[in-house]
C-alpha cells in the first residue's frame, strides 16, 4: 500500500486535511495539539535547525505565517488559512504582542 492511499484511507472520513484518522483515541480524526507539537520538533531536529536560545514553537510560527498572509491578502484569507471558525481565535494568532520579527 502507497503513502498516499494509507493516508487517504486514514482520513477520508474525517474533515480534517491533516488527520491521526479514526482511531480509539481520535474518534473525529483530529490530532492532539501536543502530538503536533511534538513532530514539529523532531522535524525540525531532523532538518538540523538549531537555536542557541528557545526555538519558536508550531504555534509562533504559525503564528507568524498568518500575520504574513494577512498582510498579503487579508484578515479573511489568514483565517481560512488558519481554520478558524471565530474572528477572536485568528485576532489572537495575529496579535505579535509587541514581538515583531526583523527581516535580515
Amino acid at each position: 500500500m502507497s503513502f498516499l492511499s494509507a493516508v487517504t484511507r486514514l482520513t477520508r472520513t474525517t474533515d480534517f486535511i491533516i488527520s491521526a484518522g479514526i482511531r480509539k483515541n481520535s474518534p473525529d480524526g483530529a490530532l492532539h495539539p501536543d502530538g503536533l507539537t511534538k513532530k514539529f520538533v523532531a522535524a525540525r531536529r531532523v532538518a538540523g535547525i538549531e537555536f542557541a536560545e528557545s526555538p519558536p514553537t508550531f504555534h509562533e510560527s504559525r503564528s507568524l505565517a498568518g500575520r504574513l498572509y494577512e498582510r498579503e491578502k487579508g484578515k479573511e484569507f489568514a483565517q481560512k488559512l488558519l481554520g478558524h471558525k471565530s474572528e477572536a481565535m485568528t485576532g489572537k494568532y495575529l496579535d505579535s504582542r509587541g514581538k515583531e520579527y526583523v527581516m535580515i
